[in-house]
């Protein structure tokens, strides 16, 4: 499965996009950078005979303090599960009405991830989300200079991210700028839980952070750095190989996909979930739940699923995928359902964990940055 755009609708989406004023749109969606088909989009707009709008940042943190401070009218936004859960805490969401989400019924999300969603971790906010993507953290990695680069990271894991001295000469190796991905990498190479609020672990993890001489901090711009050969090691959610991997397809390199790849430890990871929830900034609540409705249709969510690359939520459209026969197939590689089936894995999902080690958090990670 590649993924596949009419040129026309695009075109045509990102004049709509571009055109459109945020009060000037029927609905104004904060989102991550390449995390919906703008067909998608374009077919919404047709149907609903509506305008759409989306405003990308790269992190949860910047959503949070888009919606706390009110900087616009969002009407849908797409946070993470423990920012979920740190929003329904402050009453920043509006509880999803079931009876306008014609498409969804109980047990149509992969079981893996409904066993997750009631889990004594997620439960509290159940019904203020519907899942978009889930997926794990892993290692992408370049092929380019260094083809051993594979075995190394099958070998030791978490550990090429902080002991370079395992790693060719002059490997370059990039981080996530996000407190909680910098945290969790630290966590998983250390063995703390990812949710641990004991301010010794949490110290240790920042201490091997700034001491880290990582060549990169980035975002979404890590994952188009391995595939390019700029960096040869960084931290990166599932999805993003994926992405790049389309994305070079789509322009006709698809022979550089050969020149990078990604690993997924099971034995410790982070398992997390995206999805769609309408902030109390929304000033269209009814048409951001047709939104969310409509992305719960089959036939859009095998659409945006092919154009993302990340692990679909509905069961039907999960099952059809791995049913595939050709190179979409190997999302097998990063499924997170793997991952929590594994005998003897430990995988964890963020928690919100308060407001005092979140402020505590923030601080120890300001000062690695600007160290």
């Amino acid at each position: 499965m590649k993924k596949i755009l009419l040129f026309f609708s695009f075109i045509l989406s990102l004049i709509t996009i571009s055109s459109c004023s945020s009060k000037g749109c029927d609905l104004l969606i904060l989102n991550w950078g390449d995390y919906m088909s703008d067909d998608v989009i374009v077919a919404f707009e047709k149907e609903f005979k509506v305008n759409v709008k989306q405003v990308t940042t790269d992190s949860n943190e910047s959503m949070y303090s888009k919606i706390l401070n009110k900087q616009a009218e969002y009407d849908i936004v797409v946070p993470s599960d423990y920012m979920i859960d740190q929003m329904n805490e402050e009453n920043l969401l509006i509880k999803l009405d079931y009876d306008k989400l014609s498409n969804y019924e109980d047990g149509c999300f992969v079981k893996e991830l409904e066993d997750l969603m009631n889990s004594s971790d997620c439960i509290r906010y159940k019904g203020t989300y519907i899942p978009y993507f889930w997926g794990s953290l892993g290692i992408m990695y370049s092929k380019r200079k260094y083809p051993e680069l594979e075995s190394i990271i099958e070998e030791y894991e978490w550990e090429v991210l902080f002991n370079h001295e395992i790693l060719p000469k002059g490997c370059k190796v990039g981080m996530y700028n996000s407190s909680r991905d910098a945290l969790a990498a630290a966590e998983l190479y250390l063995g703390y839980s990812l949710n641990t609020t004991d301010t010794n672990e949490i110290d240790k993890c920042m201490d091997l952070l700034e001491k880290t001489n990582f060549y990169q901090w980035g975002s979404d711009d890590l994952k188009l750095d391995v595939a390019s050969g700029k960096l040869d090691v960084a931290l990166v959610y599932s999805g993003d190989f994926f992405d790049a991997y389309y994305a070079d397809i789509e322009s006709g390199d698809e022979k550089n996909t050969e020149n990078y790849g990604i690993y997924a430890p099971k034995n410790h990871n982070n398992v997390f979930f995206d999805s769609l929830v309408i902030p109390n900034t929304s000033t269209n609540v009814d048409l951001a739940h047709k939104f969310i409705n409509f992305m719960l249709d089959y036939d859009i969510s095998y659409e945006n699923s092919s154009f993302i690359g990340y692990c679909p939520t509905l069961a039907s459209v999960y099952d059809d995928f791995f049913a595939l026969e050709d190179d979409f197939s190997s999302i097998e590689a990063s499924n997170p359902a793997l991952i929590i089936n594994e005998e003897g894995s430990w995988t964890e999902v963020y928690k919100y964990l308060g407001d005092k080690i979140y402020s505590y958090i923030e601080k120890k990670f300001t000062n690695v940055i600007f160290r």
